[in-house]
């Protein structure tokens, strides 16, 4: 029997935007910080904003289950950003097993405070980002620092990452705190319905010699309309400071020009 489609587009949505759009849990109580793992954040977050330009990849699954079978999704994707410049491009591309009948790929371009981004349907989108917000935090890497700035951290000794020592510490963010963490607008996913945030997960390997933040992973578990639903996405942060060519995408060979953004975003 496969899992209803309503319930596979609620947690889909749900997980792909790593929860942006979900019912939560308000916030509850948490331990107080590790000083060792703020002292390494902090150490991350002078040594990231320094950086001139970085490349990400992008890598992880969504997994998704009820009382009868299960459903997967795999997500890959890259980008290229130029602090200096203050431009960017990032590709994520999910794709499911053949009962979910999932293939979706897009692109986005941000040049200032201008996002250009496709839309799940033909078509692509301009936003104005909110220029109060340091640019900064709109890149990949400045959304997981950011992030770490409203949660308590926790120090879990050190691993080999690439050949390097790195610092690992682990947050526990709050639906709250995640949905703060949003802050550039996504295409229209098609979701509909509700599900609830049961805990979240992100860990940090920060080397210990550089500062620089060379991974991170997200784990979000969430449950609605009878199924869970988990996501483990993977960032992997290099070529910090390597020289950067970005281009803006043909957008125009997409389709639509959507006024006022993705439509049912």
């Amino acid at each position: 029997m496969q899992l209803p489609r309503s319930t596979l587009c609620t947690l889909v949505a749900v997980l792909l935007v790593v929860t942006a759009g979900c019912q939560g849990l308000p916030g509850s109580s948490a331990p107080p910080s590790d000083q060792q793992a703020v002292d390494a954040v902090t150490h991350a977050q002078e040594a990231s904003r320094n950086a001139t330009a970085y490349r990400v990849s992008i890598d992880g699954q969504v997994r998704i289950r009820d009382d009868s079978r299960s459903e997967s999704i795999e997500i890959t994707g890259d980008g290229v950003v130029n602090t200096n410049g203050q431009r960017m491009n990032v590709t994520l591309g999910a794709e499911g097993d053949t009962v979910v009948g999932l293939r979706d790929t897009r692109r986005a371009y941000v040049d200032g405070y201008t996002l250009t981004t496709e839309c799940s349907r033909l078509g692509w989108a301009r936003y104005n980002l909110t220029e109060s917000t340091p640019w900064f935090n709109y890149t990949p890497l400045g959304q997981q620092l950011t992030l770490l700035d409203r949660t308590n951290v926790y120090w879990n000794g050190t691993n080999i990452v690439n050949g390097s020592e790195t610092a690992v510490v682990t947050a526990y963010p709050t639906e709250d705190q995640l949905q703060a963490n949003q802050n550039l607008p996504t295409g229209n996913i098609g979701t509909q319905g509700s599900a609830t945030l049961d805990n979240a997960t992100v860990r940090v390997w920060i080397d210990t010699e550089t500062h620089r933040v060379q991974k991170v992973q997200r784990e979000i578990h969430v449950r609605g309309e009878g199924a869970t639903g988990v996501a483990t996405i993977t960032f992997r942060f290099t070529d910090y400071n390597e020289p950067t060519t970005i281009t803006r995408p043909s957008f125009e060979d997409a389709g639509t020009e959507w006024s006022g953004g993705c439509p049912n975003t």
